[in-house]
């Protein structure tokens, strides 16, 4: 079964998984997308700047239709943002390369989500932008978002487990990435 969204609630969803201050430029960016192929009522809840969002697990908008010759540089790092959480892994990776060393304080939680998941080529993008990560920033939003972060941490050991477990433990990237980011907080 197809399930597909308005424009008008997909709008809501997108500028909801943003902070006010952006809102304008998160609804210019929510105009250009094409309907979505899948309704995604699935998100994450995260606190941004002290501004509770709700950012969409995954959506399915096919990237092939967006046109961002439009957008203002601003408005396309906020469509990399979205587009870290497509349903495609390759299409994550391209946008993650955009924006993982992003200084904007709602970049952070796109990137850590990414951190906890099965696709290790994407965590290797992290990993290898480590140096280009806004400390403040992260920390910032770490020290805000402990649950999302557990989370993050304990997914990061359940697909090591599942897929990666002949990687020694050292020497797995996500185990990596999560010594770095806890070495901020700690």
């Amino acid at each position: 079964m197809e399930c597909k969204m308005s424009r008008s609630e997909t709008g809501k969803q997108i500028e909801s998984a943003f902070p006010e201050s952006v809102r304008e430029d998160v609804s210019r960016v929510a105009l250009i997308l094409p309907e979505p192929l899948h309704l995604c009522a699935a998100t994450f809840r995260v606190i941004v700047k002290a501004e509770m969002v709700a950012i969409p697990y995954r959506i399915y908008h096919d990237p092939q239709l967006i046109r961002t010759d439009q957008l203002s540089s601003l408005q396309q790092e906020i469509l990399s943002c979205l587009l870290t959480r497509h349903c495609s892994g390759f299409v994550r990776q391209e946008h993650l390369i955009r924006i993982v060393g992003s200084h904007q304080s709602w970049a952070p939680p796109f990137v850590v989500q990414l951190i906890g998941e099965y696709v290790v080529e994407i965590c290797r993008v992290v990993q290898e932008n480590q140096a280009d990560l806004d400390v403040k920033l992260y920390r910032d939003f770490l020290e805000a978002n402990p649950a999302l972060w557990a989370v993050t941490k304990q997914r990061v050991v359940s697909y090591w487990d599942c897929y990666y477990r002949a990687t020694p433990r050292e020497k797995y990237v996500g185990f990596q990435i999560v010594r770095y980011l806890d070495s901020l907080i700690q």
